[in-house]
Order: C-alpha cells, then structure tokens, then sequence
C-alpha cells in the first residue's frame, strides 16, 4: 500500500507499457500493464516511458471501500495523473484498468491527517438532508458530504467528516429537523414544538397562520397564549430561519368549534320583560375565555316589529345575566346574547321563549241596539280598535240587571248578544264582561 505523506500536493501516476507475448498455442497477443506510483517532488510526477502506441484507449476505475467513485476513459497518453478534486483524503483507494495486468500494488491511501476546514460551504438543504462542502487551502481534496438531519445533530454547530484514517472538523451552523407543531383546538391554547431538539433555540421558531377566509396572515410565537377567531379555518406553518431559506414544518389546519348554545336559561319576570342567565360551561373547548362584555336583544316576529335590546350585568368572565324590558304580552320572542372579546363579538347563545300573559286591553265602544220593543242588542268591536288579548283568546258574556237581578248570557267568542222579552218602559244596566 502507498501512502502520501509529502508536506504538499501529491500526485499519483498511472503508469502503461505495452507488451507483446506469445500465448499457449503459440499466437501473439497484445496486452498492456499498469502500476500505481507516488510522486517524488511536489506537483511533478515520474516520467515512464512506454513502449507501443499512444493511441490505445483505457477506462480507469477509482473505488473507496464501499463504492466506485470514478470511470474514466483516457486516451493518446501512457501516464495518467489522478487530479485530487477526484479523492477525499484519508481515504483507501484501489486503481484498476479495464482489459490491463497489474503491476505491483494498486492500493492507496490518499492522506493520513485530518485538519479543521478552513471554510464550510451549505450547497443544498431539504427538509431531511443538509449537503456540505469543504473549501481547502492547499490540495482541494473532494471534501464533501450529505448529511441525514435528526433531533441528535440538528442546529450543532460543528460536523465531523469521519474517513477511512482520519477525520475534518466543519464549522457550520446544522438546521433543525423537520418541525412538528401542534395547537389543541381549545381556549386558551399555544402552539407547541413537539420534536424540538435539545440545542435548538425554540424563540428562533416563528408560526405563520392565514386566514383561510379573509386570507391575512398573522405571526405568533411558541408557548404564549393565542387566541384565533373562533369557529374560522386557519392554516399554519412552522418556520425556522435559514440563511437561504427557512426550515418548514408541515401545515397545521386549525378550527376551533365552540359549543356555546346549550348552557342559556330563560326566566320570565313579567308580562313585560325576561331574563336571560348564560354560564360558560366547564370542559367545553371554549370555557376558558375571558368575555370583555356581553349584550343581548330580543326580535319579535315580524308583525310586531324591531329588536329589543337589553341590558347584561356581567357575574365573571365567563357568566352573565341579561334583562330585556318592554316587551308585548304573550308573544313569541328569538333573543340572543353577544359576547365580546378582542373587540370581535361572536354570538354566544340564542333561544327562544314567550313572554307571560297579561289583562285583555279593550277599548271598544259598546253599541247597543233596540231592535223591538222588548228586545235589545249589544255589539262591541263595531267601533274603536279590536281588543287585544294579551294572552289565549278568550270569550265574551254580557249582563243586563234589573232590580238587582242580573240576566246573563253564555260565553260567545264574538261579541254580539241579542237580549229578547224585556219588560216594556224598563231601565236596565248593561255590563260587557271580558
């Protein structure tokens, strides 16, 4: 085995000689052999003469231990010189030459001392692999090297190219392994570097979330509290900064779906007015925000007009009580709480209900009408507006008295009664009851 050891560049000479030889049955043949030599001075080889032609053609074959790491054809020259650019050092070579006969040893070691590269050089990054390069001074051996990124080496500052018999030290500065985020879909959350490697700098890793509807972006950190828009679709990216460009994370798609509307209550108060109590329940995704305000308002149906807004008196944080006054009797009401955070308002609970029952407002004129001599009539509604019930419909009963004696009719659902076979020359009172 040859081994360089001069104090500067070396090359190695891949000597030919062509020969002629009679074979077994007495024909000639043609061959060539070849050798492996050192140089004796600094970039200057030994001079070999060969004897036969120049112009045979040869492939040359370079392998380490593992692969073959060059094929080249040469041709018109018995001397090759192997260019270093071709070798990393400290390694073991072997030299062979298609169709020629060794001549000696044909194994070489490139180097014997490893050294701390003076410059390193990041030629390509993806999301697995970093490739480097080392820039010599000196012999420009091919000092380069892919390297698998895992949680063990990722963001060290230092790499060690390990050879054959020795190793080179690179200065350079190894990005993470790919990032994994991950966000819980609750409230409060933070997002949170699941393989962060140990050396890695966890403030350098920024998150990157669009908006999938208004499509803006927003820029959040690790382990900080975060609240995004709830019940809005967001897509998010872990990114670490990179000279060239930063190391990605995969995206995260994120939605946060609250479950507010089942922890309201109604209470009537009167014929007039309800309340509204609304608690954030315990365990749901959204328990844990803290409301800033909360409103309510009532609609009616349409036929009866506008919103009713109210008033809330806020309990806590995450519980509160709403007063809706001024509304009618009996009627069917949709109302709604808002609540308020980061000055976004997000509906937090709507129900519907209706409002208790109060007194009849009639405000008809009663006509009465002689329709014989003994005989009355009594009509209402005719004149004036119609009587509101403020509750179920109800019925009609009109009472005549006489001396003190009343005369009454059955409940009618309208209000017309006929009253016959009264005394002539007779006073009565007349009484509509409702």
């Amino acid at each position: 085995m040859a081994t360089l050891s001069a104090p500067g560049p070396l090359v190695l000479i891949l000597c030919f000689v062509l020969y002629q030889g009679k074979g077994k049955a007495g024909t000639t043949e043609s061959s060539c052999q070849y050798s492996v030599l050192k140089s004796v001075k600094e970039n200057e080889a030994h001079v070999v003469n060969n004897t036969g032609s120049k112009d045979q053609n040869y492939t040359i074959r370079i392998k380490d231990k593992h692969n073959e790491t060059r094929a080249e054809q040469i041709s018109h020259q018995t001397a090759f010189k192997i260019p270093f650019e071709w070798l990393k050092p400290c390694t073991v070579y072997t030299v062979s030459v298609d169709d020629c006969k060794l001549s000696g040893n044909n194994t070489f070691t490139s180097s014997k001392n490893g050294e701390t590269v003076p410059k390193t050089v990041v030629t390509s990054v993806t999301d697995n692999e970093v490739c480097l390069k080392g820039e010599l001074t000196g012999i420009q051996w091919d000092l380069t090297e892919c390297v698998e990124i895992t949680e063990q080496n990722s963001c060290a500052h230092t790499h060690t190219v390990v050879l054959d018999t020795c190793n080179y030290t690179m200065n350079v500065d190894l990005p993470p392994v790919k990032p994994q985020i991950n966000f819980k879909e609750t409230i409060p959350s933070q997002f949170e570097w699941m393989n962060k490697p140990e050396r890695c700098n966890a403030a350098l890793l920024i998150i990157n979330c669009i908006n999938n509807e208004n499509k803006k972006g927003t820029i959040y950190g690790l382990n900080t509290p975060v609240l995004l828009l709830l019940n809005t679709h967001y897509s998010c990216t872990g990114e670490y900064p990179r000279e060239k460009q930063p190391i990605k994370s995969h995206e995260l798609d994120i939605q946060i779906k609250c479950d507010w509307k089942k922890n309201g209550r109604f209470q009537s108060l009167s014929s007039s007015s309800l309340e509204i109590s609304w608690t954030s329940l315990e365990g749901d995704r959204c328990s844990g925000i803290e409301w800033d305000s909360y409103s309510a308002s009532c609609k009616t149906p349409e036929r009866h007009g506008n919103n009713h807004p109210g008033s809330c008196t806020q309990d806590s944080v995450t519980s509160t009580v709403c007063r809706i006054t001024g509304l009618l009797p009996y009627t069917d009401y949709t109302c709604s709480i808002t609540g308020t955070v980061n000055q976004t308002n997000y509906v937090i609970y709507t129900g519907n209900s209706k409002i208790l029952s109060d007194k009849p407002i009639f405000r008809s004129d009663i006509e009465v009408t002689h329709t014989s001599h003994n005989s009355l009539e009594i009509k209402c509604e005719n004149k004036g507006p119609k009587i509101i019930w403020n509750g179920e419909e109800g019925t009609f009963e009109a009472e005549i008295t006489y001396n003190g004696e009343p005369l009454i009719t059955k409940p009618k659902t309208k209000c017309s009664f006929h009253f016959p076979d009264l005394y002539y020359l007779t006073t009565y009172n007349i009484k509509v009851p409702k």
